[in-house]
C-alpha cells in the first residue's frame, strides 16, 4: 500500500517528464495488479482498505490523471466485481467496448469475449424470469422481453448545416439485454461456443426449449467437451410427448418451518420403513430439505473419501487428468475444488452410490412424483467439492432456475399460471465425508427451509443481503461423515467459509423427473461418458 502511495507522489511531481510518468505509471499498474491476487481471507484488509479497493483506486486514479486505456478499464472493472459493485463492474466494462468499437483496435474474438462477460454481469444484475427469488411468468415470453440495463455513451455526431459541417458531443441512453450481448456476441464471433451455450442457456430459463436445443447443438459443434452441452442434448432426444402429466402439488398454509438443524434432522433407519416414507416426503415438501446424520457407514465414506483423494492427487501430479473440472464454474471458486466423480464398472466407488441411491430410491420416487415405486429416476450429477481453509462463504442461490409444480397460492402475481409455471422437478443429494461438528465454522452447507416454495419467497431478499444474520433463516448443515442431505435444487443454499485449518469433502449427486428437458442453471457436473448412462432405481444404479 505505501509503495502505491509513493509511486502516485513522484507521478505528481514527474507530470512534464513524459518517459518517467510512462515508467512510474507501469509500475503502479503492476502493484495495482498485485494488489487484486492478494488474498483478502488470508491477508486481510490493510488499514481501512481491502487490497482490491486499493487496486481499484489506482486504476482510477490513473484513468482519471493520465488518460483513457482499455486494459486500465477493463481491470477496474474486474476490481469492482471482485468488491461486488456489478453496477460499477458493467458500467466500465461497456466503457471498454464502446471504446475498442470507436477505435477500431480490437479484434472480432476479444469484442466477443467483452460481450460475454458484460452479458454475464447483466445476468446477475437483473436475472431472467425466474432465475432471480422474484415471482415472475414466462408464459408468452420472448427474448425482447428481457430485462434490460441502461448505459450511457457519448458519441460525436456530424451535423451538416448550409455546407458547414460540425461536430457535437451527444449523450446517448443505450440499453442492453443478456440476450442482447449473448446475440452481439455470435455475430461478431459466430465459432465461439461459449456464446451459443449462454445464449442457449437463457432461451432455455424462458422457456424456449426447441430454440434452446438448436443453440445446444451449434454450441456442441464448438465445444465437442461440454458436459451442459451434452446433457441438455441427451435429455432434449428423449422427450416424449405421451407421457402422463403430473399434478401439482398443494401448499400447505401456515406451515412450521424448520428453525434449528433438529427440526429437518431425520434417523436413518426410516429410509427402511416403507410406513415412514410419506412422512419423510411430507418434510421434504415443507422445508425443501431433510437431513440424514451416518446414513451411510464410515466404511463406505472411506471408499468415497479415497476415490475423491484419488481424483485430487492425480491432479496435481499430472498435467493431463481425465477427471471433467468444474471449479471455474463454482462460485467463490477460489479454495475450492469442484470435479465429477465418475461412476465406472465394478469399481468399488460406483458399487457404494448405487448401494446408497438403491435405498433413497423409493423417497426419491415419491417426492419426484414417480408412476411407481419401481419406475427409474435419471442421474443427472456426480460430483465431488473440496473446501478448503479460509475460502469465502458462496452468496445464497439456488442450483436450478423457477419453481416446482404448485396449486393456486394466496398472493401470487396475477399474471401466474399454476399450470404453465410449475417445472419439472429436481434433487440434490449431498454425502458428507469430513466431521463438521467439532467447533468452528468448516465451509458446511447451510439451507433457508421453505426457500423452495413459491409462496415463501419474501424472505429470501433479506436472506442474500446477510445469509450469516441470525434472522436469516438460513441454518448450517454441520453433521458428522456419512450424513445424507436431500433438498430440492430449488432450495436457497449455499457453501459456507472456511474458518477452520482442515478441508471439507463432500460428494453430491442430482436426479430429476423421468424424460425432461435438462433443468436450466444446474452445473451439469458429470463425466461425459457418464451423461445420459446412469439411472436409479430400487436395486442401485443401473445403465439405460
Amino acid at each position: 500500500m505505501g509503495a502505491a502511495s509513493f509511486l502516485q507522489e513522484r507521478l505528481e511531481a514527474e507530470r512534464e517528464r513524459p518517459q518517467t510518468s510512462i515508467d512510474l505509471l507501469g509500475n503502479l499498474h503492476s502493484i495495482a495488479l498485485a494488489l487484486m491476487e492478494f488474498d483478502d481471507v488470508h491477508l486481510g484488509a490493510v488499514g481501512d482498505v481491502s487490497p482490491t479497493a486499493r487496486a481499484a483506486e489506482l486504476f482510477q486514479y490513473s484513468l482519471d490523471n493520465f488518460g483513457e486505456d482499455p486494459a486500465v478499464r477493463e481491470r477496474l472493472s474486474a476490481a469492482f466485481r471482485t468488491l461486488g459493485w456489478l453496477n460499477k463492474s458493467a458500467e466500465e466494462l461497456f466503457k471498454v467496448i464502446k471504446t475498442l468499437e470507436e477505435e477500431q483496435t480490437a479484434d472480432d474474438e476479444t469484442l466477443c469475449m467483452l460481450y460475454l462477460d458484460l452479458g454475464f454481469l447483466i445476468d446477475d444484475i437483473i436475472p431472467l424470469p425466474g432465475a432471480g427469488y422474484d415471482l415472475e411468468s414466462v408464459t408468452n415470453y420472448d427474448e425482447k422481453d428481457a430485462p434490460k440495463l441502461t448505459f450511457e455513451h457519448e458519441e460525436i455526431v456530424e451535423t451538416v448545416a448550409d455546407g458547414e459541417i460540425t461536430y457535437q458531443l451527444k449523450e446517448r441512453t443505450i440499453p442492453l439485454s443478456s440476450f442482447d450481448c449473448y446475440r452481439n456476441a455470435i455475430s461478431l464471433d459466430p465459432t465461439s461456443g461459449l456464446a451459443h451455450k449462454k445464449l442457449a442457456d437463457a432461451l432455455a430459463i424462458i422457456g424456449k426449449n426447441e430454440e434452446s436445443s438448436t443453440a445446444f447443438g451449434l454450441a456442441a459443434k464448438f465445444l465437442p467437451d461440454d458436459i451442459c452441452c451434452a446433457t441438455h442434448l441427451h435429455f432434449a432426444s428423449m422427450q416424449n410427448d405421451s407421457q402422463e402429466a403430473k399434478l401439482a402439488i398443494p401448499l400447505k398454509k401456515d406451515v412450521k418451518l424448520g428453525k434449528i438443524l433438529d427440526d429437518i434432522c431425520v434417523d436413518s433407519s426410516h429410509l427402511d420403513t416403507e410406513s415412514s416414507l410419506p412422512s419423510l416426503a411430507a418434510t421434504f415438501e415443507q422445508n425443501g430439505v431433510v437431513v440424514f446424520p451416518g446414513a451411510l457407514s464410515l466404511d463406505d465414506v472411506k471408499v468415497l473419501s479415497d476415490k475423491v483423494d484419488e481424483i485430487i492427487f492425480s491432479s496435481t501430479d499430472t498435467t493431463d487428468c481425465t477427471v471433467s473440472d468444474f471449479t471455474d464454474e463454482t462460485k467463490a471458486a477460489k479454495r475450492r475444488i469442484h470435479k465429477a466423480l465418475p461412476l465406472v464398472d465394478n469399481e468399488q466407488c460406483t458399487k457404494t452410490v448405487s448401494n446408497l441411491m438403491g435405498r433413497l430410491h423409493p423417497l426419491l420416487a415419491l417426492i419426484l412424483q414417480c408412476n411407481s415405486s419401481e419406475d427409474d429416476i435419471p442421474l443427472i450429477g456426480a460430483g465431488f467439492m473440496q473446501t478448503s481453509p479460509n475460502a469465502t462463504g458462496q452468496q445464497l442461490h439456488k442450483d436450478v432456475h423457477h419453481s416446482d409444480r404448485h396449486e393456486t397460492f394466496d398472493g401470487q402475481p396475477e399474471s401466474w399460471d399454476c399450470n404453465l409455471n410449475g417445472f419439472p422437478r429436481c434433487i440434490s443429494i449431498q454425502v458428507q465425508l469430513t466431521d463438521t461438528t467439532l467447533g468452528g465454522k468448516m465451509g458446511s452447507l447451510e439451507v433457508m427451509p421453505g426457500s423452495h416454495r413459491p409462496d415463501l419467497v419474501s424472505p429470501i431478499a433479506k436472506a442474500v443481503k446477510d445469509p450469516s444474520d441470525s434472522g436469516s433463516g438460513v441454518i448450517p448443515v454441520n453433521v458428522v461423515p456419512g450424513t445424507v442431505t436431500i433438498y430440492s435444487s430449488r432450495l436457497w443454499h449455499r457453501g459456507g467459509a472456511n474458518e477452520s485449518q482442515k478441508d471439507r469433502r463432500f460428494c453430491f449427486f442430482t436426479a430429476t423427473e423421468n424424460q425432461e428437458n435438462a433443468p436450466p442453471g444446474l452445473i451439469h457436473t458429470m463425466q461425459m461418458s457418464d451423461v445420459g448412462r446412469w439411472c436409479i432405481s430400487g436395486s442401485g444404479l443401473e445403465k439405460n
